[in-house]
């Protein structure tokens, strides 16, 4: 089970990942994008589950990077018809007419894949007479159903779908993605459902040292919150290759936040606010919360937190005394 690939180092006193968190989906090299313990894995998968009863066509809705080829395959795999064959077609790069022939010529895939999957991405930066042509094949589809012809085989197409844009620019696609819409699923980028990332993470970080013949990595603390204060622009893809890079240059089986790349930790640093800020209120802030926590930790012995923090007891002692005087004033 993928349990055991969730790898992670937790701090002293820290456990790692919140017990109680749902069970990642089952350990399957190709389903990363299955990966995850949020509520918007979960209704992925469900929407999979309900989708794979017949052989409506699929539209897939998200940013570049979450895995939508692989989406579409586990869809084909849930189906009756995971026997037949799965064709996926890239279609950045291909001319109008050699799309075309693809799809639609006397040897096209759409009349050749019988009971198969289709996956076709960039739906609406495809050509427009295709968009029209895959507009008329739809409601011809979609007439064969209603009349008790069965479907031979399944369409899905994905898209970074934009409805303000496309609706002015491109009324065709408008049209197309509005008819996918009872089928379709819109996918969250990682950075609006972080809880998924230290699953990723840890499954693509033990999964490039498998592949590299190393032992299992650990990410410390500090690296995981690095990889979750992170945007991910490229989600998946980005992360795995990340994760890739550092596990194949890293001698150590450990990844700490020093290896990530330095990239990460600038984009991660916290901004100045437009209105400025109180930088002598900021520091003491800081000063006070690593003092608060060596008092804790030692129990208020201010000899032993004067150790922890490399600080005289008497100079300690000044400083709390210093605190105390503003609580009283304020």
């Amino acid at each position: 089970m993928m349990k055991e690939s969730l790898i992670y180092e937790a701090a002293p006193g820290e456990q790692g990942p919140e017990p109680g968190l749902p069970e990642p989906a089952a350990g399957s090299a190709s389903e990363e994008c299955l990966i995850g313990a949020s509520a918007h894995v979960a209704e992925l998968r469900e929407f999979i589950r309900r989708q794979a009863a017949h052989q409506q066509t699929v539209l897939l809705i998200g940013e570049r990077g979450l895995r939508q080829e692989q989406i579409a395959r586990a869809l084909h795999q849930e189906c009756a018809r995971r026997a037949s064959p799965f064709l996926a077609v890239n279609a950045r790069g291909l001319s109008t007419e050699a799309l075309h022939q693809l799809l639609f010529g006397p040897r096209g895939l759409i009349e050749n894949c019988r009971g198969g999957t289709i996956y076709l991405n960039e739906l609406v930066n495809l050509p427009q007479v295709l968009q029209q042509r895959f507009a008329a094949y739809l409601e011809d589809q979609r007439w064969r159903a209603q009349t008790g012809d069965p479907v031979c085989h399944r369409l899905v197409f994905a898209t970074e779908w934009r409805p303000e844009e496309l609706r002015a620019e491109n009324r065709i696609a408008y049209g197309l993605v509005e008819m996918l819409r009872p089928h379709s699923f819109t996918l969250k980028p990682l950075r609006e459902r972080r809880e998924d990332i230290p699953h990723l993470a840890s499954y693509l970080a033990d999964r490039a040292a498998r592949r590299l013949g190393k032992g299992p990595h650990l990410i410390s603390p500090a690296a995981m919150k690095l990889l979750l204060k992170y945007s991910w622009e490229g989600n998946i893809d980005e992360l795995e290759a990340v994760l890739e890079s550092v596990v194949t240059f890293m001698p150590r089986a450990r990844l700490d936040e020093g290896a990530l790349p330095a990239r990460m930790r600038q984009a991660t640093r916290q901004s100045i606010p437009p209105g400025g800020i109180d930088l002598a209120r900021a520091v003491e802030s800081f000063e006070r919360s690593f003092i608060d926590r060596a008092l804790e930790q030692t129990g208020g012995n201010q000899t032993r937190a004067s150790r922890l923090l490399g600080l005289r007891v008497q100079t300690l002692n000044m400083k709390l005394k210093r605190f105390a005087q503003k609580v009283n004033k304020a």
